[in-house]
């Protein structure tokens, strides 16, 4: 869900201008994103997924047949659609796309969110005719020509409201909110580890619990403790309700806390690059090791974050100061000004 983010939220700001504007959106076949883009009745289309691991694996041998499929796929969309630009975020199948826009001279918007540059944008970033960041050291990684902007959120994620998630959740409204959330595949590990503390949790708060997809497998059934494997329209209204978030560290949720200046609690996939993008916030929030984190380890942090009203506010103010989040139409303007 990652490179999903700071696009929604553009697209969402330039429907708003242009009802005329179409949208045609390419990804994999399998991936969360999938649920969330049809949602919003925009067309998908997959193409073959063509990456190479971190680890050694059989992929690295069927990557470059993957990757011409993928090329081959890509190349045919855009001989039989009519495309002005191609925007993204990263992703795996950015690349084979960009290339193939820039075969047939399409506009290309890439969009670099986490502190760490991606592989996927770092091949894309020379094709593109508009380049934006998040981070200001981006200026360095990804050069001159690079426009600093921070990272567009939806507006829709700021109309939440505390009342309709009661409604909608059936929660008890005598406690606080906990939200855990681990991205849009979910993170087993943190499944897991709220599995283990739940029964004790709920006896001092609401948990709302976002479990990924085919991630659910809660061995807990309480009236205050809402799992879910995703939310789509309804998210909006878990982050209003939420006292405290526990996540892990993807740049699309980061965006989202700051822009609603949530208190949270941040556990960083180990060996990845969430781990930088933690580094980045960790004056904001509470930064967990997941190497070092037990099940009594996470409860004392949520209930002690929950009990100390000044310190989720401090954590929500520093924040909200993170970087500008609500750019989409600003973007939307530069992105009109690529045609001028």
């Amino acid at each position: 869900m990652g490179p999903v983010t700071p696009l929604l939220a553009v697209y969402e700001a330039w429907k708003k201008r242009d009802s005329s504007l179409e949208v045609l959106w390419v990804g994999t076949p399998h991936g969360p994103e999938k649920a969330v883009i049809e949602d919003q009745n925009i067309p998908f289309f997959s193409l073959p997924v063509a990456r190479f691991p971190r680890y050694i694996s059989w992929e690295w041998v069927l990557a470059p047949f993957r990757f011409v499929a993928a090329l081959y796929k890509a190349t045919q969309f855009f001989r039989f659609q009519h495309i002005d630009l191609v925007a993204s975020a990263g992703g795996y199948t950015a690349v084979p796309v960009i290339l193939a826009a820039k075969v047939f001279g399409v506009k290309i918007w890439v969009h670099q969110q986490d502190v760490d540059v991606l592989l996927t944008n770092r091949l894309t970033a020379p094709l593109a005719d508009c380049l934006t960041a998040a981070w200001s050291h981006h200026k360095t990684t990804l050069g001159k020509n690079v426009q600093i902007i921070g990272n567009p959120v939806r507006m829709s994620v700021l109309e939440g409201s505390c009342e309709r998630a009661y409604e909608r959740f059936h929660l008890n409204k005598e406690k606080q909110t906990v939200l855990v959330v681990g991205g849009g595949s979910g993170a087993v590990w943190l499944n897991t580890m709220i599995d283990q503390i739940a029964s004790r949790l709920i006896a001092r708060a609401n948990v709302i619990h976002v479990t990924g997809k085919g991630k659910s497998g809660a061995s807990l059934c309480h009236k205050d403790y809402y799992v879910r494997e995703f939310l789509i329209e309804d998210m909006k209204d878990a982050y209003a309700l939420a006292d405290v978030v526990v996540s892990r560290a993807g740049l699309g949720t980061i965006s989202e806390l700051s822009a609603l200046a949530k208190a949270a609690i941040i556990i960083p996939l180990p060996d990845s690059i969430q781990e930088s993008n933690a580094r980045m916030i960790e004056s904001a929030c509470l930064v967990l090791d997941q190497k070092q984190v037990t099940p009594d380890l996470l409860f004392t942090s949520i209930i002690d974050l929950l009990n100390d009203s000044y310190r989720r506010q401090d954590f929500g103010q520093k924040m909200q100061n993170l970087f500008p989040t609500r750019i989409a139409d600003e973007v939307v303007e530069m992105l009109i000004g690529l045609d001028e």
